[in-house]
């Protein structure tokens, strides 16, 4: 008797147990999709990265408004000369009269430094660089959260179908083999020719390679969701069998409208695609920083002008510090008159910088409205082959249970058979594509169009971190 190979591979490595020959033992859990991207959210590495560029972003704003203000610095030093270098330097031992002593063998000197920009339009333009530097940030943090939602609903979804589609198989598959054993025996009996026992042999290999290829991209499937939810080693994920109804009701909703009325839906200004494409948003951002770079540039034709402030004490012979304190107060004004065009060359260099970053922009801007469109008619289509293949499963069982009492009773030959049973397995499994590629389908745009976080995240169970 036909036993899943699937079930025996999956309980042999999966199974929960003892450690064997030191390796760790597996963790089997059962999850939904829900909690799928729950765990997401909360371990995937790229949405980890993503925050703390984030957070990266915030302090990088913080340090540009503290250039601002002012630093203050203490030095001190102590200075000692031999005595060769002493009498070399001292001239007041040759002296015939009293002179004031100017040259110390040790020496100690500290001062307190203060100083602070007054005017540097360079320093007032990065202040408003880091912040446009962190709304990128968010922006593209949100972008990575909705891409991992996104494509943890996705692989549910594929590990889904692929395991009705194994299941289905396996069905066949049993099938198969019981009317190659039965056609054995008929043939060791005489009653079946060699060609015909043949025949339903070559009908069970082949349906024995599609389940191994079957299982082959299910297994595949499953890695892709395991690496999506940061499986740690040793952590198996085995998904429930059911879809939540939010994706179910919605899928049914979009099935209700009409072609016309599905392309209306994608018909957005760029105003409303940069509201509800994060992506797209996070791409406008980097070019508003571009544009911010550009200007920036002008800058080093403007003058500079800085605060400086220095408080010292100074002693010789002692610590004492007490010989004398020099206060000082400047204020340096830097002009710049000729650079041998490096300002200018700068300029113009970030002048087209910003130019291709602008293009960059809007050929995303196209491509995004290529693939929603080519989303919609994905959906169009998938629309008519869901009505197609319902039709075409319905008739095919019907013509199957004919053609299985017809050959009870030897009006059809077993090619007939065999083609009427091939029939009906390629319209389920073409009905079962259909049904989950529609979802998927309705995942994806409503994705690009910033509406999935309405249908999933508010239904999300609450997954508390390890």
């Amino acid at each position: 008797m036909y036993k899943n190979l699937s079930s025996i591979i999956f309980t042999l490595l999966f199974m929960a147990g003892r450690p064997v020959n030191g390796q760790p033992a597996i963790d089997q859990t059962l999850i939904s999709m829900e909690a799928a991207i729950s765990r997401a959210l909360l371990k995937n590495n790229q949405l980890k990265a993503s925050e703390y560029a984030l957070q990266k972003a915030g302090w990088d704003r913080s340090h540009a408004w503290t250039r601002l203000f002012p630093v203050i610095s203490f030095s001190t030093n102590y200075t000692w000369i031999d005595d060769s270098t002493l009498a070399l330097r001292d001239f007041t031992r040759y002296l015939p009269f009293p002179v004031p002593k100017t040259v110390f063998q040790n020496s100690f000197y500290s001062s307190i430094h203060l100083s602070m920009p007054l005017f540097n339009a360079s320093l007032l333009n990065n202040i408003s660089l880091a912040g446009r530097s962190e709304e990128r940030a968010e922006e593209l943090n949100e972008s990575t959260r909705r891409t991992i939602i996104f494509q943890v609903i996705r692989s549910y979804l594929n590990v889904l179908k692929l395991k009705e589609i194994e299941n289905l198989q396996n069905d066949y598959l049993a099938l198969s083999q019981l009317n190659y054993e039965k056609a054995q025996r008929l043939y060791e009996a005489g009653r079946y020719s060699k060609t015909d026992a043949l025949r339903w042999q070559v009908d069970y290999q082949q349906q024995l390679g599609v389940v191994t290829t079957s299982q082959s991209n299910l297994r595949g499937a499953r890695i892709i969701l395991s690496r999506l939810l940061n499986a740690r080693l040793g952590e198996f994920f085995e998904v429930e069998n059911k879809i939540p109804q939010e994706l179910i009701k919605e899928s049914e909703n979009l099935l209700k409208l009409e072609d016309l009325e599905l392309l209306n839906i994608i018909q957005l200004s760029e105003e409303e695609l940069l509201r509800a494409n994060a992506a797209l948003s996070a791409a406008k951002k980097g070019e508003e920083i571009s544009e911010t770079l550009y200007r920036n540039t002008y800058n080093a034709y403007l003058p500079v002008v800085n605060l400086t402030y220095i408080h010292a004490w100074r002693e010789n012979s002692t610590l004492v510090l007490d010989d004398y304190s020099p206060k000082t107060l400047m204020v340096n004004l830097n002009i710049p008159i000729f650079t041998s065009l490096q300002n200018f060359t700068h300029l113009k260099s970030a002048y087209y910088e910003y130019r291709q970053s602008q293009e960059i922009y809007y050929d995303q801007l196209q491509n995004i409205r290529l693939i929603l469109m080519e989303t919609v008619n994905k959906l169009v289509n998938l629309k008519t082959q869901k009505s197609l293949s319902a039709v075409s499963v319905e008739y095919n069982e019907t013509n199957y249970r004919i053609v299985e009492q017809q050959r009870e009773k030897g009006l059809v030959s077993n090619i007939e058979f065999v083609d009427a049973k091939l029939n009906l397995q390629n319209a389920k499994l073409a009905d079962i594509s259909n049904y989950y590629d529609f979802i998927s389908g309705m995942v994806e745009l409503y994705y690009l169009l910033g509406k999935l976080d309405e249908i999933v995240v508010t239904h999300l169970p609450v997954v508390e971190q390890n």
